[in-house]
């Protein structure tokens, strides 16, 4: 698709594809729970879609000449109807009748008792029959679409391009994830916006980067965690080690926050399958092994005789380098949340600390627990 063209939703149309502001493809959308509300010639998702696309002829007669009038429903196009003489040309279908449709309709009006149809009616046989002609021939009638519960699989086999194998699920989560937001922001926002075609190109682009052997998507950077989460973590012992060496507040927030953000990015490439047997055990490996000669060096420095502000400030000074320095490599990934939230991870299971007899303290404190 050209790339200057933009999305727009609930703007001009349901959906709309526009070229410099000007639409060539306005799309009417109608789901049902179940395949069987039908595209009748008495159909009211027929007629009030034509009124829809009436009224815009009416302001501009020269529309249906530039811009297709799609017609995207889960219901069937019954046979013999005007809305299956209306389908796209294909092998499989009867040929288009513009004409054979129109009469189709205009007979369908005039029969009509239907008072949820008079208005719809109304304008579109108000139009002159050239112009309704006109709109007929640039409507096309998308019948039988998946319902929503079966997208995931319809979304999957359009991208299963970009994916390594296995992994066509994870992007198409994270095209998802991606899309509905920006959906939703525009459908409460009180101007109409447009998503850019280039916009969907470049993340699909991000997604195939993310997905290869060697990377890793990152969902939680810049995550900020509920403060509910987040008071939870108050007495876990990892905190608690912090509160000895006596850190402060803001900064005891930062560390709750990296341990939410490594814990739950974790978790998810576990659920996803996306690590590799003992990768993350051989990762924790390095951080331990970085962190033990630095606390050795710093037992070495405190002398025998020091008192709690001396090995408290020692072990603000080692988790210091935690903060600012230590940042080691996970696959290809050296990240800043990762390493200090898993350095806490490490904390919370003891097998690291900061306070000099962080391991008779909190054995002690967590077997009272």
């Amino acid at each position: 698709m050209d790339s200057s063209v933009e999305v727009s939703i609930e703007k001009l149309d349901d959906v709309a594809f526009e070229k410099e502001g000007q639409p060539f493809d306005l799309l009417q959308t109608k789901h049902h729970l179940n395949k069987a509300a039908s595209l009748s010639d008495g159909s009211v998702d027929l007629w009030k879609t034509l009124r829809v696309w009436a009224e815009l002829t009416r302001q501009d007669p020269s529309l249906p000449g530039r811009t297709r009038f799609a017609l995207v429903t889960t219901g069937p196009a019954p046979d013999g109807s005007a809305a299956q003489l209306l389908r796209p040309a294909m092998v499989d279908s009867p040929p288009r009748d513009i004409s054979l449709a129109h009469e189709m309709l205009m007979a369908a009006a005039e029969a009509s008792t239907n008072k949820e149809l008079k208005k719809a009616i109304e304008v579109f046989t108000g139009l002159p029959p050239a112009q309704r002609e006109s709109l007929l021939s640039a409507v096309q009638v998308l019948d039988g679409y998946p319902l929503i519960s079966d997208l995931e699989a319809v979304i999957e086999k359009q991208i299963v391009m970009i994916a390594p194998s296995g992994k066509v699920g994870l992007a198409r989560q994270q095209l998802e994830g991606w899309w509905w937001p920006r959906v939703c922001a525009i459908l409460q926002s009180a101007k109409p916006g447009v998503i850019a075609v280039t916009e969907v190109e470049q993340k699909l682009d991000d997604i195939r980067d993310s997905l290869k052997r060697d990377a890793l998507p990152l969902d939680m950077e810049g995550v900020e965690p509920p403060a509910t989460e987040l008071d939870a973590l108050n007495e876990m012992p990892f905190v608690r080690q912090l509160r000895e060496v006596g850190i402060g507040k803001t900064r005891l927030e930062y560390a709750k926050r990296d341990y939410y953000r490594a814990f739950t990015q974790r978790s998810q490439w576990i659920r996803q399958s996306l690590l590799f047997d003992g990768e993350m055990s051989r990762f924790e490996g390095v951080l331990i092994e970085e962190w033990q000669p630095r606390f050795a060096q710093m037992c070495d420095g405190l002398p025998s005789n020091c008192d709690d502000s001396e090995i408290r400030n020692a072990g603000l000074s080692l988790y210091a380098w935690v903060e600012v320095e230590a940042r080691f490599p996970f696959r290809s990934i050296i990240n800043r949340f990762l390493n200090v939230g898993s350095f806490h991870m490490l904390a919370n299971d003891l097998r690291v600390g900061w306070h000099r007899d962080y391991e008779t303290m909190f054995s002690k404190q967590t077997e009272g627990a």
